[in-house]
Parts: C-alpha cells; structure tokens; sequence
C-alpha cells in the first residue's frame, strides 16, 4: 500500500489549519480585545512584573482577565510550537524553535507598541514562548522523537 498519498494529504491539512490559526492570531494580536483608539503607549521591560502583579494582586483583577493575560499568553502560542518543526523541518530543536518565536514576538510586540494597538510587554514575549516550548514538547511526544530533532516529511 503507498502511504506517501496519506501523508500529502495530513501535511496540507496541517498547513491549512497552521495557515488559519495564524491568521486568527494575527486578528487577535492587532484588532481583537478592544485594541484600537488607545491614546498613549504603555510598555514593560521588566520580567515577570505584570505576571506577578497577576498573581499578588489577584484579588484586583477579574477572573478571566487573570485567565486570558497568564494562561491565554502560554496555551495560545502552544499550537505554534507543534506545527512549526513539523512545517519547517529546519527548526527542529527546541532552541531555534524558541528563537524563532522570541524574535517574530519581539516584533509583534513592538509593532502593537508602535501602533498603540497593544502594549510592549516582555511577559507576553516570556509567556508566549513558554506556550511554543510546551507544544514542541508536544511534537516530540507526538512524533517519539528523542531528542527534539525528528520530524514527519
């Protein structure tokens, strides 16, 4: 039986729904969660503050603003992180895996900063990686690689 008509089929699916969740990202990072007609700029540079000030102050906070600013920053990015070394074979170790994201972060921070579409958070980019290691976690399991550097063709 030839399987290679199978496997064609698994890697369009996966770049369809990779090619989708990217675009629905996108939306959410410069249009969704009321970002528009921001007046100033508001950043952080430092690690783990807003984090922390989650977790102190929680009381302060609605408990899905909790949600969506701690856990939504990680599990968002998890889809990422499984997809990413299985369509692009070349990053498939975890450290350019993390490269990768903490660069194209870095990016999407600064454009909301500049845009005034969002705000510079360091947390986000810390949070958000943490989601893409979590799903490249995920990859190996799934793909019973040992070290992180298979990947399905």
């Amino acid at each position: 039986m030839n399987t290679y008509r199978p496997r064609q089929l698994v890697r369009a699916a996966a770049w369809v729904i990779f090619s989708s969740y990217t675009l629905f990202i996108i939306y959410l990072l410069f249009f969704g969660f009321s970002r528009s007609g921001r007046t100033e700029r508001s950043y952080n540079i430092v690690p783990f503050k807003t984090v922390w000030s989650y977790f102190v102050y929680f009381r302060h906070y609605d408990l899905d603003i909790w949600i969506i600013n701690v856990f939504g920053n990680v599990a968002a990015f998890v889809p990422f992180g499984f997809f990413i070394p299985w369509l692009f074979p070349s990053f498939n170790r975890w450290l350019a895996v993390a490269k990768l994201l903490f660069w194209l972060l870095l990016a999407v921070e600064t454009l909301q900063f500049v845009f005034k579409v969002g705000s510079f958070d360091v947390d986000d980019i810390l949070l958000n990686v943490l989601g893409g290691l979590l799903g490249f976690a995920l990859f190996v399991a799934a793909m019973g690689c040992k070290t992180g550097r298979g990947s399905i063709q």
